[in-house]
């Protein structure tokens, strides 16, 4: 569990009690005596989930949710209420509370409420971050750049797919499987409905009865829109048989993965995304694309792109695919003064590793600057914005010396 869990009681022993009860589970938990000093402590940018006492001296439990949800609606709120005091428990819930706990409770229950409250918080996060990065490809629209042959031929089975069958999308990291599916949802869509991206992730923990229990609730809660489930190399043969076995009933299903288990190979609709140095003739295209993109955003002057700079792009290797070639046009668009004339582009050609490394350095550091300053530190939005692993990213700041401290706001 990731996000932070705060523990509000003005009962000493009770606090010291849940927080040895939740150390022997592995999870960290900061307490504190009564809701306001609670207030001053949490960050409301960084939605946790909070268990806290209804009856407190100070401030009440019932209005500290409320504060709660106003800074931040995505707050997990678990309430404690005493024995048998249904009417408090039901006002709570109404209020916006998670789920509540009669006292005395168990630490198994109370780690089950928590651990409930976490997979809401974790699914509701990744939603906000998927769909931003949605917005971020296609703001623009939902085209999909190039001329290749390849990508002929991805437009062509992304429309004469039947949406009313599951579809999945076969790429490696970055080679566009999002994109794709905002334009599968573009060109079926009905009014009503919404794209709905879900990570893999979400699933990935459950047996196969539970994943089927909980796609169906969310097919019905999503009535004729499109569920999006990406990061689906994460899920084992027998979830993925789960998944795709749930009735759709009018709703359309796409699901991304970098490799569909054997069994299902050849049993399900499917669109493969090939890697971005296999259809070379559409860099160009697509450089320009995101440079002007990058540069309408940071609201900056587009620098002159020359034949020769497209050139050199086009046959450089770009192994993170699109998303490599994406960032690398976010900086040319950040630094634009830097690379006018693009003195050094014939070394690319020619392979002068060393040239290129430092270049990228140099790219690699002031985009990481620039991610870190405008979320003020906080890894999770750098990681998303940047569309890099948890790890690559961890990498990056100690390879660059960053430190996420020295960027929180005040």
């Amino acid at each position: 569990m990731q996000n932070r869990i705060y523990f509000v009681d003005d009962e000493p022993h009770i606090r010291d009690s849940v927080s040895q009860a939740l150390m022997i589970e592995g999870v960290e938990v900061q307490t504190f005596p009564n809701a306001v000093e609670a207030l001053k402590q949490i960050d409301s940018g960084e939605p946790a989930v909070v268990i806290t006492d209804i009856h407190m001296p100070v401030m009440n439990g019932l209005a500290f949710l409320a504060q709660l949800l106003e800074r931040n609606a995505h707050f997990q709120v678990i309430v404690l209420t005493g024995y048998g005091d249904v009417k408090t428990a039901v006002q709570a819930m109404k209020s916006g509370a998670y789920d509540f706990l009669e006292k005395p409770f168990s630490s198994d229950s109370l780690l089950k409420a928590i651990r409930n409250a976490q997979d809401k918080l974790a699914l509701l996060q990744e939603n906000v971050w998927l769909k931003k990065e949605l917005d971020m490809q296609t703001h623009a629209g939902s085209k999909l750049i190039g001329y290749s042959q390849a990508m002929v031929q991805i437009r062509r089975a992304l429309i004469s797919a039947n949406p009313e069958k599951p579809l999945i999308l076969l790429g490696d990291s970055g080679t566009g499987k999002r994109l794709c599916a905002q334009f599968f949802y573009d060109i079926h869509n009905r009014a009503e409905g919404e794209l709905v991206p879900i990570s893999g992730f979400y699933f990935s923990d459950m047996p196969a009865d539970e994943i089927q229990s909980k796609l169906a609730r969310l097919l019905e809660q999503h009535k004729h829109g499109t569920l999006y489930i990406n990061d689906g190399e994460v899920l084992k043969p027998s979830q993925w048989q789960a998944l795709l076995s749930v009735p759709l009933n009018g709703t359309r299903l796409v699901c991304s993965t970098q490799a569909l288990p054997t069994a299902l190979q050849g049993e399900i609709d499917s669109v493969s995304l090939p890697p971005l140095d296999a259809r070379k003739e559409d860099i160009p295209a697509l450089y320009k694309h995101f440079v002007r993109n990058a540069c309408s955003r940071y609201q900056v002057q587009p620098p002159r792109i020359t034949a020769a700079e497209l050139d050199a792009i086009q046959q450089q290797s770009w192994p993170e695919n699109i998303r490599q070639l994406r960032q690398f046009a976010e900086l040319r668009a950040l630094k634009a003064q830097q690379f006018v004339s693009w003195q050094d582009v014939e070394q690319l050609n020619q392979g002068e590793a060393q040239s290129m490394a430092q270049r990228m350095d140099y790219f690699e550091y002031t985009l990481l600057f620039d991610a870190l300053q405008r979320h003020g530190g906080r890894l999770k939005d750098v990681q998303h914005e940047l569309q890099i692993s948890r790890k690559t990213l961890y990498d990056k700041l100690k390879k660059h010396q960053l430190d996420k401290s020295q960027f929180k706001e005040p």
